[in-house]
C-alpha cells in the first residue's frame, strides 16, 4: 500500500483542496483503537491512542480520544499471499494478497485494538461493532480475523465480501480485544462502522458510529 502514498497525497491535497492527509494527519505506528465512549451525551465511535503511538514522520500522538477522521490509518509492509482453502475466501479470492495490520504489536505497524473499556467500567454491556460500509478499489475487500493458535484457521469477525455468510458484526465481551485487519488490493479503503451497547440499569440501546480511512 505505501507504494501508492507519494500520488495519493498529491491526489488529495491537489484535487480536493478542502481536504488534506496534511490536515488529517497519518498514525503509523504504536498503540491505538477503535473506540467508543460518550462525549457531551453522545455514544462517539471514534480513534483512542494510547502512550507511544507515532504518525508517519515520527511525531507523537498525545494519548487521548479523537474523531474517526482525525487520523488516517497507514498499512505498510509487504504483503503476503492469501493462503489456500475456501475458509480464507473471506478475505479474498484465491490467489490475492493481503496488506494488513497484526493483532500483535509490531514496532512499524499501528497496532490497532477495539476498545470500549470505559462503557464496561460505566454499566454497559452487549457490545457489537457493524460493518456498515466500504468504499475501496474495485475488487477490494476489509477482513477483520483472528487466528488459532496454530495461526493456520482465521475466524472471521468482519468482511466486506458478497459471499453468503461473510460477518457484519461481532461482539467485543471483554471491552478490548486485537484482531488480524487485512485488505487485499492496494489503495484507500473507507470504513464506516457502527457500534452499539446497552446500558444496565435501563436496558436502553445506544449507537454511534464513525468512518475509518486505511491506506
Amino acid at each position: 500500500m505505501r507504494m501508492h502514498l507519494v500520488a495519493w497525497m498529491a491526489t488529495i491535497v491537489l484535487s480536493l483542496g478542502c481536504f488534506s492527509v496534511a490536515e488529517a494527519g497519518i498514525w503509523a505506528s504504536g498503540h491505538g483503537d477503535i473506540d467508543a465512549h460518550f462525549h457531551e451525551g453522545n455514544l462517539e465511535v471514534g480513534l483512542h491512542f494510547h502512550s507511544g503511538a507515532k504518525t508517519l514522520d515520527g511525531q507523537d500522538i498525545s494519548e487521548g480520544h479523537y474523531e474517526a477522521d482525525a487520523y488516517q490509518i497507514f498499512v505498510p509492509g509487504a504483503p503476503t499471499g492469501r493462503p489456500g482453502g475456501a475458509i480464507w475466501d473471506f478475505a479474498g479470492n484465491a490467489g490475492d494478497q493481503l496488506w494488513f495490520l497484526p493483532d500483535q504489536s509490531d514496532p512499524i505497524k499501528p497496532y490497532l485494538g477495539w476498545g470500549a473499556e470505559e462503557l464496561s467500567a460505566d454499566g454497559y454491556t452487549a457490545f457489537t461493532f457493524t460493518l456498515l460500509s466500504v468504499n475501496g478499489p474495485d475488487g477490494g475487500i476489509f477482513s477483520v480475523y483472528s487466528l488459532d493458535s496454530s495461526g493456520g484457521n482465521p475466524t472471521f469477525r468482519l468482511s466486506s465480501s458478497d459471499l453468503a455468510g461473510a460477518p457484519k458484526s461481532f461482539g467485543l465481551g471483554t471491552g478490548h480485544e486485537h484482531y488480524v485487519v487485512a485488505f487485499n488490493r492496494v489503495g484507500q479503503f473507507d470504513v464506516t462502522l457502527k457500534f452499539s451497547a446497552t446500558q444496565t440499569s435501563s436496558n436502553q440501546v445506544f449507537e454511534g458510529q464513525g468512518t475509518f480511512t486505511f491506506f
